[in-house]
Parts: C-alpha cells; structure tokens; sequence
C-alpha cells in the first residue's frame, strides 16, 4: 500500500513539473488576450476558467454518482427486504398447499404479493390454488398477469394450459401448448400429449395423429414414451371408421387394411373392415377378415361378430361350415369348438353340442361354463339327475355362495374378518358380503288397530 501511494504521488509532482515548464515556456501566449462569450481576457485566465469549470464539473458528476450509488443500495436493500417478506410468506403458502389447506395457502400467496407484486413462484402457486378451489377464471387472471413479465416460463405456460383446460377453454389452452412448443420443441412431451388428448376429444384426428406423430420424433428416452404406442394404431383406425360413416368405403377399406397390416394385434381393425365388407357386399371377404381377425389375434369377438353375421343373414349352417374351418385350420380349437357346440346348442341340435363340449371337457382342466352347458342339454332332455350333477360340479368350480367379507372402502376381499385394512388403511371397514336380496329385507309392518289407537297408561293401571 506504502509502495502504491508513493508512485502516485511521484506521478502528481511529475505532472505538476511538467505543467510549470509548459507554462513558463509558454507565458507570452498566456499574456495575449482571448475573447469568451464577448468578454475580453488574458489567455491565461480563460485557462484557469476552463480549469475551474472542469473540476466544478467533475465535482457535480461525482456527487451525483455518490447519490446515485447511494439511491441504488437504498432501493437494493428494500428490495431485498420486500422478497425477504414475501419469501417467508410464500413458503408459509407452500406449506399450507402440501398441507391440502389451499384457502390457507391463497390467503398467504396474496400476502407475499403484497409485499413484491411480481414474485413470480407467489404468482405461480397463487393461481394453482385458486384453481383447486373451482376459481380457474381468477387463477387465468393471476397467471395471466405473470406471464406477461415471464412471457418463456415454461411452468407458468403449463400453469396456463391446465386452467384453460378447467374452463374447457381448449382453444387457449392449444395456444398456450403452441408457445410451449415453440420455446421446446423437441422435448415437450407432456405439451404433445395433453394436445392429442385434445384433438381426440373434438375428433380431429389428422391433428392427433400429427401430435403422436412428434411424440414418437421426440429426442426423449425410449422408455418415457412406451405407453404411447397404442395411440398409433387407435387414431388410424378412427381415421378409417369416420370415412366409413361419411359413406366413403372404398377409403374407409384401404385405411383399414393399412391398419390392420401394420398393427395387426389392433382388434377393432378387423370388426370394422370386416362391416365395411358387408356394406360393400363382399361376404366372403368379411368372412375371411373375421377368421383373420381370430388366428392373428386371438379374438373371440370376431368369431362372436362372424357368427352374428351369419345369424343375420338367416343362414345359420355358413356358421357352423366357419367354426368348423377355424377348428380345422388353426392351433386355437377349444375357442371355436365351443362357440360352435354354443351354436348347436342354441340350434337344438342336442347332440352334437354334446359332443363338442365332452370333447372340451376332456381337453381342459376343469370349466364351469362347459359343465353348465353340458347340464342344460341333460335338462333339456330330462336326465335330471345328470343335470343336477353337472350343476353341482359347477357349484365346485365356481364357488359363488362361498362367505367372504368386503372392505366397504377399497372392496378388498378376504375369506376371513380383519379388524384394518392395509389398502385404504381403515378400521372397522370389513363386512360379509351377502347377496343384495339379504340386505333388503322388509321391515315387519304394525297391526293396523295399534297404529290407530294411543295408549292410555292410566287405563291400562286400571
């Protein structure tokens, strides 16, 4: 420090040495006069003016940057003191939100606000509880007011997105995803979810499918949107079945053979072709698509929709020629073979239904429905001994008379009685479960003549 102010002031007295020689040697110059402003003076005196005007100068600017400086702290402290309040105030409101105490949490929100009016996380939570409440309309207005000073706040967006969405304002709520998106466009997943959710909603699927298709352009882990996937195959289909309902058949055909080629596991592809087939009067195809839809996906309610066709159509033996292919042509047997043998059953033809089902019956472990089939045929026919067999047998499997108690809060069952239930972690909540006709029974009415007529204590003493 001595060192530093030793050249300092070894500069100053160079530079005062340097300002004498140049003035001596210059002193006739300062002796001529020299006008200011119409005022006749030495050169010398203009000089020291000149001199005098810069320090006044020099002085004014460094009281002013004093104040300034000055001012500027004062202001920084009292902002600080002011969000120093209000932080203390909205954590107060947070804790009063996680609390689900969310008039609490507004009351402090509000107060935190009074003390900065732009704190943002205030503003944030403030319309968040205000929502919760059933105010979206004002939690609009808070979150409206703070997005107009954080126009690119992404919480605050999303904040937006869910209040218009509590007022089914779905037009603003897509504005404020579009901005979302435009500030994120390749990793907003939440934004193009919740806008699919809206476009499936109003049915415009050339928009949802735009959404999904972003979704799976997403620079996101692959994970993240696994559950995703089935909204491909859904929103073609939709595609398909809206031009089948505008009448355009040959379009609505090739959407859903698209559909069903790619996604072949998608089972309403197959029930829609196959009715647009119908409505086309390609029988045979709608036929196949039925069968198709059984061998590729397993699906009982295609070969249920094929037989319903038939049944229609008042040509039950197309039916059963069907079932009989299905058995015939494909790995899966008891699924058809039982439909078939219900069809026979429904046709009165007793035996062969029968037949089919012992042939089930002997092919699977044990089946209560094949056992109640198998007694209604013995009924039918007056083998009741047979019948009451089989019906008991069904009993066995089945087991619907056997006592269990319910949890009346979750509908847990337990064949035995708990005093707590650990799943909606109640007490006193377990109760048998009887059948309704039990827990309704009538209550024992009066006779009518002691309805009618009061009771006289004194009379009866007498």
């Amino acid at each position: 420090m001595r060192q530093k102010t030793a050249i300092v002031t070894g500069l100053l007295i160079l530079a005062m040495i340097c300002l004498v020689t140049i003035v001596i040697q210059n002193e006739a110059v300062l002796r001529q006069d020299f006008v200011l402003l119409g005022t006749r003076m030495s050169t010398a005196t203009a000089m020291g003016l000149a001199l005098l005007s810069g320090f006044a100068a020099f002085g004014l600017w460094a009281i002013g940057s004093g104040v300034a400086r000055a001012l500027r702290r004062f202001m920084r402290q009292l902002r600080k003191n002011s969000e120093r309040d209000a932080e203390e105030k909205y954590l107060k409101g947070l804790d009063a939100s996680l609390g689900d105490r969310p008039l609490e949490a507004i009351n402090h929100f509000r107060r935190a606000l009074e003390a900065q009016p732009d704190y943002l996380p205030a503003l944030l939570k403030l319309g968040e509880a205000l929502r919760q409440t059933g105010r979206a309309d004002e939690a609009i207005e808070v979150h409206a007011r703070a997005q107009a000073g954080h126009p690119s706040d992404l919480p605050l967006l999303y904040a937006l997105v869910d209040d218009y969405l509590a007022t089914s304002d779905h037009e603003r709520a897509k504005q404020a995803l579009a901005k979302i998106l435009r500030i994120q466009p390749k990793r907003a997943l939440h934004a193009y979810r919740i806008l699919r959710e809206l476009y499936i909603k109003e049915g415009n699927w050339k928009k949802a499918m735009e959404a999904q298709e972003r979704i799976t352009e997403l620079r996101i882990m692959e994970e993240e949107r696994a559950s995703d996937a089935p909204y491909t195959p859904g929103i073609l289909y939709q595609q398909g079945a809206d031009l089948l309902q505008q009448e355009k058949r040959g379009d609505a055909i090739a959407q859903l053979e698209k559909v069903r080629h790619k996604h072949p596991a998608f089972i309403p592809t197959y029930i829609k072709l196959a009715e647009a087939y119908l409505l086309e009067g390609q029988d045979e195809k709608a036929t196949a698509t039925y069968l198709e839809g059984f061998r590729r996906a397993g699906s009982t309610t295609c070969l249920l929709a094929m037989e319903k066709m038939f049944l229609d159509k008042g040509t039950p033996e197309e039916a059963i020629a069907a079932y009989q292919g299905a058995v015939a042509s494909t790995d899966r047997k008891l699924v058809p073979k039982f439909l078939l043998a219900i069809l026979y059953y429904r046709l009165e033809v007793m035996d062969k239904a029968e037949q089919l089902l012992r042939e089930i019956d002997g092919s699977v472990r044990q089946s209560g429905l094949v056992q109640y089939y198998l007694g209604r045929i013995r009924e039918r026919r007056g083998d009741f001994a047979q019948a009451c067999a089989r019906y008991r047998e069904v009993i066995r499997i089945l087991r619907p008379f056997e006592m269990v108690y319910v949890c009346k809060g979750c509908h847990e069952k337990s064949p035995e009685w708990k005093d707590f239930c650990p799943k909606c972690l109640l007490w006193g909540t377990w109760v048998p479960d009887f059948k309704d006709e039990l827990m309704q029974e009538l209550p024992e009415s009066s006779p009518v003549f002691y309805q009618e007529i009061s009771w006289d204590k004194t009379a009866s003493a007498r």
